[in-house]
């Protein structure tokens, strides 16, 4: 028997013992507590409304605020004496909290619209951005283009 032959059997051998010794570790049920009525006897109040598009307006309206200063400290400088200046389109992915704060940002550029220097110093002049509290965590994906 090769080499290879042996190792692909080996690793079939463990998985097949793998999956038959955790086929018995079935999950069990719980029990579900019943929540707890505030002292007036209701139940407690439920949250806001959970709206997608609204939350995806509030991130462009928040990112758009910053569009003007960034243009000038980073899209402009970039691009003096290039006629016309060439786009630069940034993605960004956004997470907010429950009371509308940024806890994560991602951006991504896109291809032949992009300019290292500019996302470099979008992503470093970019303040963290806040919406409105949705009431829950919430993504967001605005884009920003220059010129």
């Amino acid at each position: 028997m090769s080499t290879s032959t042996a190792i692909l059997l080996a690793g079939a051998l463990i998985g097949l013992g793998l999956f038959l010794g955790l086929r018995s570790l079935a999950p069990r049920e719980l029990p579900v507590a019943a929540p707890e009525p505030s002292a007036a006897g209701a139940p407690p109040p439920a949250g806001p409304a959970f709206d997608l598009a609204t939350s995806q307006q509030h991130a462009a309206n928040a990112l758009a605020y910053h569009v003007e200063a960034l243009r000038q400290a980073c899209y402009l400088p970039a691009v003096v004496g290039e006629t016309p200046p060439p786009p630069v389109v940034l993605e960004f992915n956004y997470t907010f909290d429950a009371e509308g704060q940024q806890i994560a940002r991602g951006s991504l550029e896109k291809r032949g619209a992009s300019r290292p220097a500019v996302t470099e110093c979008v992503l470093a002049k970019l303040p963290p951005l806040r919406i409105p509290r949705p009431g829950q965590t919430v993504t967001a994906s605005p884009t920003l283009t220059f010129p």
